[in-house]
């Protein structure tokens, strides 16, 4: 019997469709014809085991049962790495462990990243499978796509380096969490958790530079002098202009004055130069996950997570997307075949006017197989099963429109630039003219649009041409901070990290190589913060709270630095491409891990925890200060006599929690001013 074991059930259910041979349901798996069964995880299935497995039987415990955080036992460095299964996956791994008794050979069917390779390959191991076994990668759900994949099946030993990647980050953030967290923790004169991970720290650090940086902002004055000759010219900057700072603004309003009253006293501008050159834009490359985030962030609102979900419905529920966690945005010149295949199933979807004037012949930028990575851009798939939700409909057509746009020609326009001399300074002009929309027709834009003409167009001119100058002003401006965060600007931030880097060589470095976390990870580390408490949300906008902000001051900067992060990512990368084996990262880690043990002993940390309550970084008002922000206070605890706080869980269910010992209640139906049943005998 052949065995595929998917990353989830849903693609198990998406592989079965495909299968040969009649299908039938059974516990936790479809048999498909008499030799082949596909069954699936829940996601990770196995964990990392908790320190305390690895620490001495004879740390003192708290009221809870947990061993107690103490220096004693840092660093916490595995011998031998265990993994446990979850509770809540135990009888579907034991459905695993016994269709493994019945295989002759399995199949690999996770996700097609280093995730998805380690997420069914910890199971064949800790369920001790010798067997041969294969690996199928599936870019895309739709029927040719998981029949193209069916037919090509590799061997699933040609991934153990892909495998052992995931394996040391999963490790590396094991490390670094479990124990920086405890020894930063038992540095903190607060009450709160100092919470230190791998990739969400740096990207705190990333938030909190940037509030600073706009809390600490102060607008310059600075002024712009126009000519208008009949259409505005601005005067060209000298950086040995009398008035013109360091920073290259004309900061003196007096020399700006001076400027325009010559022009306006001297009346004439001759033409220096003059050029007007018809060019031409091509449709923006594909989709990587980050990308899709940053537009969808800005044209719909729409957090990280939320994206990415859709985009795995897309992928998963309704098969009409491609595989979302990419970081590439080409496509490979082989697949340009199906092109027509795939305009022809999205004009059944409803865009058939846009598909009638698309050419499945056009070859655009995207198509460059030297620049494929693990995953092409994202883009659909022309397939379609059931209904989506609003949201999920409204970043298909996203999707949708921007692999349409490859089909069209490219948006045609007039770059006109003119050269003005007046009382010997440069004052130039510039227009950008619209003449054929192209590609820009897939977004609504039409031959007519002129959006980014002046209101007063510049004529054609000749070299040497003398214009009356009609008026001339001083346009006043200020300098303005950087933008705050949003969800589709910190994720480009996390991508790019090479832009807030100031050494040119690392930044050459990074750019060609690094990014903080990865594009399946980025959008979890940001709800990760908000959920802590450290970032909040104010409409669009992410901003670091003073927890957080207390959290990033205290820290060492190499725990903080995003570039330090983004290169481990690079090592993980080596890692995948078998440069650099899962032992020397690890060891790596380690030696990490205990100078910033060392680094914490001599730290004093005084940093309390914000505690969101319903959506991730949303507070509420309250009646007591507590772990750096105001809480509701519910009755005391029983064991330590201590109040407890009210808090909610993800479904917005109140319940009590102990400042002291940690031990949760849900309250008293009858009575609010009483606890009622503690949490864990509830869930037991």
């Amino acid at each position: 019997m052949k065995l595929y074991i998917a990353e989830k059930p849903s693609l198990g259910k998406g592989i079965a469709e495909y299968l040969p041979g009649p299908k039938s349901k059974g516990n936790g798996f479809i048999q498909c014809g008499s030799e082949t069964v596909v069954t699936w995880c829940f996601g990770h299935i196995f964990e990392q085991e908790e320190p305390d497995f690895y620490t001495p039987d004879d740390v003192p415990t708290t009221p809870k049962g947990k061993k107690k955080w103490r220096f004693e036992e840092l660093p916490i460095f595995p011998e031998q790495w265990k993994k446990r299964a979850k509770d809540d996956a135990k009888a579907q791994i034991k459905v695993i462990r016994d269709l493994l008794k019945k295989a002759s050979s399995v199949v690999n069917a996770g996700d097609p990243d280093r995730e998805g390779q380690l997420l069914v390959d910890e199971v064949l191991e800790e369920l001790r499978w010798k067997g041969p076994t294969q690996r199928i990668w599936l870019a895309a759900l739709d029927e040719q796509s998981v029949r193209k994949a069916l037919a090509s099946l590799k061997d699933n030993q040609d991934y153990q380096n892909l495998r052992d990647s995931a394996e040391s980050r999963a490790r590396a953030d094991w490390l670094m969490g479990m124990n920086l967290t405890r020894a930063f923790t038992l540095r903190n004169s607060g009450a709160g958790v100092v919470s230190v991970g791998r990739v969400q720290t740096p990207t705190l650090a990333l938030v909190v530079a940037r509030d600073e940086k706009i809390e600490h902002f102060k607008p310059k004055d600075y002024y712009v002098p126009r000519i208008n000759a009949g259409f505005w010219a601005t005067w060209e900057l000298r950086e040995d202009f009398e008035g013109v700072d360091v920073e290259d603004y004309l900061t003196d309003r007096k020399a700006a004055d001076r400027l325009v009253s010559r022009a306006k006293a001297d009346g004439k501008a001759s033409v220096k130069d003059f050029t007007c050159a018809e060019k031409q834009q091509q449709a923006p490359l594909g989709f990587s996950l980050a990308e899709l985030q940053k537009v969808c962030s800005a044209k719909l609102g729409m957090s990280a997570q939320n994206v990415l979900d859709a985009a795995q419905a897309l992928y998963e529920e309704h098969k009409a997307a491609t595989y979302p966690r990419t970081d590439c945005r080409y496509l490979p010149e082989e697949q340009h075949g199906d092109a027509g295949q795939i305009l022809s199933g999205l004009a059944k979807a409803g865009f058939a006017d846009l598909v009638k004037a698309a050419d499945s012949n056009r070859k655009s930028a995207i198509w460059n197989t030297g620049k494929v990575t693990a995953h092409h851009a994202i883009i659909p798939t022309g397939s379609m099963q059931g209904s989506m939700r609003p949201a999920v409909a409204k970043v298909y057509e996203i999707i949708v429109r921007s692999y349409l746009a490859q089909f069209y020609p490219p948006y045609m326009y007039r770059a006109i630039r003119a050269i003005l001399t007046c009382t010997g300074e440069d004052w130039k002009a510039t227009a950008n003219i619209p003449v054929s929309a192209g590609w820009k027709a897939v977004y609504g834009m039409t031959d007519d649009d002129n959006d980014d003409t002046p209101a007063q167009p510049i004529p054609a001119l000749k070299k040497g041409q003398v214009l009356t100058v009609q008026d001339a002003d001083v346009q006043a401006k200020q300098t303005k901070p950087p933008a705050r965060f949003t969800d589709g600007s910190l994720i480009e931030a996390m991508s790019n990290i090479h832009k807030v880097v100031v050494d040119e060589a690392a930044k050459a470095k990074l750019k060609e190589t690094s990014g903080l976390g990865t594009e399946a990870t980025r959008a979890s580390i940001i709800e990760t913060l908000l959920t802590r408490g450290f970032l909040e949300r104010k409409g669009k906008q992410i901003l670091s709270t003073q927890a957080g902000r207390a959290l990033v001051h205290a820290l060492p900067k190499a725990l903080t630095d995003p570039v330090l992060t983004a290169r481990w990512e690079d090592a993980l990368s080596s890692v995948s491409e078998g440069r650099v084996t899962l032992q020397q990262f690890e060891e790596a880690q380690r030696k990490f891990v205990v100078r910033m043990i060392e680094a914490a002993k001599a730290t004093t940390v005084a940093v309390g925890q914000t505690r969101p309550t319903s959506g991730a970084g949303r507070g509420k008002s309250s009646a007591v200060k507590t772990r750096g922000r105001m809480q509701k206070v519910g009755p005391s605890c029983p064991a330590c006599k201590k109040p407890t706080i009210i808090l909610k869980t993800k479904k917005g269910d109140a319940f009590c929690k102990c400042e002291g010992c940690q031990s949760c209640w849900w309250p008293d139906k009858q009575d609010a001013r009483k606890l009622g049943t503690k949490w864990s005998e509830k869930k037991t």
